[in-house]
């Protein structure tokens, strides 16, 4: 109903949503589930944390219908490629961050600009313990899972002994060269 030039009332013509889509360029609700359980339906993942993460992802879609903050449409085949490089970490292995970038989308930045605080809340709330979080820098947590900012580097100075595989190392003073 109109009075002069204010509107009144106005109905949704449920017959023509896809033709609203289309005409200003969105996707279907639905389509986006669809599309997101066809992603989560590819992978497998060997750590249970991330399998958990998966099947909780499936069953949010089943159920509500639209996407999760922790799996939002735009980024999702990309968390899923990250949490597959994470899945195929070793256990005492670590891979550079910017390494993982470029391993995962060909661009150095492209993990810590758009993936990795989505990566971190996935992490605290599927792996580690909530009570002590607090305790946790983003890299700290980054790090439980093999992702490291930058190579640790280990100084010491004086006479030191240890031993790999059973076989004794030492750096003694002698050992070492004057470099000046």
């Amino acid at each position: 109903m109109r009075s002069g030039n204010i509107l009144q009332e106005i109905w949704l013509n449920k017959e023509n949503i896809d033709k609203a889509y289309t005409l200003i360029n969105r996707i279907d609700i639905k389509e986006k589930c669809n599309t997101l359980l066809t992603y989560l339906d590819k992978y497998t993942f060997s750590q249970i944390w991330i399998e958990q993460y998966r099947k909780d992802m499936i069953c949010y879609l089943n159920e509500k219908h639209k996407a999760n903050s922790l799996f939002p449409f735009q980024f999702a085949k990309d968390i899923l490629k990250v949490l597959k490089e994470i899945d195929n970490i070793d256990k005492n292995a670590e891979i550079l961050k910017r390494v993982l970038s470029i391993k995962c989308f060909g661009d150095t930045k492209y993990f810590e600009k758009n993936i990795e605080n989505i990566i971190i809340r996935i992490i605290k709330m599927y792996l580690l313990d909530n009570e002590n979080l607090d305790n946790y820098s983003n890299d700290d947590i980054l790090l439980e899972v093999g992702i490291s900012k930058y190579p640790e580097i280990l100084e010491f100075c004086g006479d030191l002994e240890y031993f790999i595989k059973n076989e004794k190392l030492e750096y003694k003073n002698i050992t070492v060269r004057k470099l000046y």
